[in-house]
């Protein structure tokens, strides 16, 4: 199945189950049109600390849920940025700390135990079953009136970095609750089995990220992802850019200190945080909307940065 029958036949199944769903019409690099709110839930109400950026405007929203690096102990806060320009798209984003910020791990052993990464997993499908439930009418109590509707059987599951780990073991686990998954950078030491279910991905690298002082290692990162997934499936690498850029400029500028990840000096960090919104505006607008915008993903004349790699595997 080529590109265009393949576009073809998911929008069409979109189309069959979409209909009512908010659905973006602009160039998904520039800024969306809806203001977005935020709205906060304790850990000690959910299951996890829960940061949610949705559009102010009644309506039915397509729903992403994501985690942080590190295994999601990297702060939803850190990412605000990117969240909230994918949120005024027509996106209610769910995004979830595993624990608070001050218990972070210094570091992400290679030998960690895969029944903590298990542990993470049950929490994680704890929090999405009662964001299904709940989030809703916390929505309607924050805007003081109902009608803004999560729609959860529009879904799609984004992480970053190592916070793909647990993502991808949720998938293993049950793949039925996801439409589309999008992996920002991602790595993983457990993803070791091929899936064997078809759900459309996206996948992106940056260059500086298997460099020293690596992030990424070679092998574990973006591209083990898409060999292990099944098509449709999109990967690309983005030349002259690191690890931490998509980061909030505090969390930017404290991996930049540590030196924890190779970064550019010379970044536009503007700029690129604006091509990993409207990338993922792009996938997810064609993957949960049922609107085709994957010219802005693989037509690479299109893109506001240069490309080392762009690889797909749309014939299923």
């Amino acid at each position: 199945m080529d590109r265009l029958m393949w576009v073809l036949v998911l929008t069409t199944l979109m189309w069959t189950t979409a209909q009512g769903i908010y659905v973006d019409n602009g160039n998904p690099y520039d800024n969306g049109t809806l203001e977005v709110m935020t709205l906060t839930i304790s850990q000690h109400d959910a299951p996890l600390l829960t940061k949610v950026y949705y559009p102010k405007k009644i309506d039915t929203y397509a729903v992403l849920f994501f985690t942080g690096g590190l295994l999601g102990y990297i702060p939803v806060e850190s990412y605000s940025i990117v969240l909230k320009a994918i949120a005024s798209h027509g996106f209610v984003v769910v995004g979830v700390d595993y624990l608070p910020f001050s218990t972070v791990p210094s570091t992400y052993e290679r030998d960690r135990d895969q029944r903590k990464v298990g542990d993470q997993t049950k929490k994680y499908l704890e929090e999405l079953q009662w964001v299904t439930q709940h989030l809703e009418e916390r929505i309607a109590r924050q805007l003081n009136q109902t009608g803004l509707v999560p729609a959860f059987d529009h879904l799609g599951i984004s992480c970053h970095s190592a916070g793909c780990d647990p993502i991808a073991d949720m998938t293993f686990q049950n793949h039925t609750f996801s439409k589309a998954a999008l992996f920002l950078e991602p790595f993983s030491y457990h993803f070791k089995t091929p899936v064997t279910f078809r759900m459309p991905a996206l996948m992106y690298g940056t260059e500086l990220s298997t460099q020293k002082p690596e992030c990424i290692y070679v092998g574990e990162g973006y591209n083990h992802f898409y060999d292990f997934w099944q098509c449709p499936k999109i990967v690309m690498n983005v030349k002259s850019h690191g690890h931490c850029e998509i980061l909030d400029p505090p969390t930017f500028e404290a991996c930049k200190r540590a030196k924890a990840c190779k970064i550019n000096p010379d970044s536009d960090l503007i700029k690129y945080r604006s091509f990993v919104q409207g990338l993922s505006a792009a996938f997810l607008t064609t993957t949960l909307q049922g609107r085709d915008k994957l010219q802005y993903v693989t037509n690479t004349t299109l893109l506001p940065v240069e490309l080392l790699e762009l690889k797909t595997d749309l014939d299923c």
